[in-house]
């Protein structure tokens, strides 16, 4: 006898990872509901002002705003709320192809991150309506983000494509 045989629950993926993903995910939900401002990430940008400063600044404005407050920043907030709930699906079927999984994660999230702020900067809309950020900076680095990304992603996979072929090729031949 060993110890799998007493196993009473089917194997599934790490329930502690999908309970923490979900967390994020309800985190990350709420804050793209809100419109809550993101942190600035560069040290110094256009008027000098450092990062810290900057975030702080958006909070403020974010809470000096009357009435509801809209922020292209949701869009990034709810892919990401998206990737953790998806993630955590994923996670409950470890069975499911890495392709199945990769749909599953990416194209949704992908499609929030890129086609909102690109609707949002097509349609004129400021970044938010408390704050004074421009939406064509950032909708242009978003989007040349993600494609960078789907094109390293695309040039990965071709790559141990044909890593894989001409490691069958070489093993038939010998």
């Amino acid at each position: 006898m060993s110890l799998s045989d007493f196993d009473v629950e089917p194997v599934t993926g790490s329930r502690s990872g999908a309970v923490l993903l979900g967390i994020a995910s309800a985190i990350a939900g709420v804050l793209a509901i809100i419109g809550w401002p993101l942190p600035v990430i560069s040290s110094t940008h256009g008027r000098g002002q450092h990062a810290w400063a900057r975030t702080i600044r958006g909070v403020q404005n974010w809470f000096a705003h009357d009435g509801w407050r809209m922020s292209g920043a949701s869009w990034i907030y709810g892919a990401f709320a998206v990737v953790a709930a998806a993630t955590v699906v994923v996670l409950l079927h470890p069975a499911w192809s890495g392709r199945r999984a990769l749909l599953i994660v990416v194209v949704p999230a992908g499609a929030l991150l890129v086609l909102g702020p690109a609707l949002q900067w097509a349609l004129g809309l400021p970044w938010s309506n408390y704050g004074s950020e421009s939406t064509g900076d950032t909708a242009i680095g978003i989007i040349a983000t993600v494609v960078c990304g789907a094109v390293l992603m695309g040039f990965r996979r071709a790559t141990r494509r044909r890593a894989r072929r001409d490691r069958d090729q070489g093993t038939r031949t010998h």
